[in-house]
């Protein structure tokens, strides 16, 4: 087993370099969610209506009229 020929941080540098990378990290995690989530409505939104729910859906409105 090899030893590492570079220094070790010390704590406070540890500390300072911890959080930024973990910020970083959920930023391009949230950042990749709200594409996906993008990319899921957007799909949902070109897609026709089945022919059933269209039938449905007008079949309310006649009894809504119907009243």
């Amino acid at each position: 087993m090899t030893q590492s020929t570079e220094p070790k941080a010390s704590p406070s540098e540890a500390k300072a370099k911890g959080p930024d990378k973990t910020k970083g990290k959920r930023r391009e995690l949230q950042q990749q969610i709200d594409e996906n989530l993008r990319r899921v409505y957007e799909e949902a939104l070109v897609q026709e209506i089945p022919d059933r729910f269209a039938q449905l859906l007008d079949q309310l409105r006649q009894k809504e009229v119907g009243r």
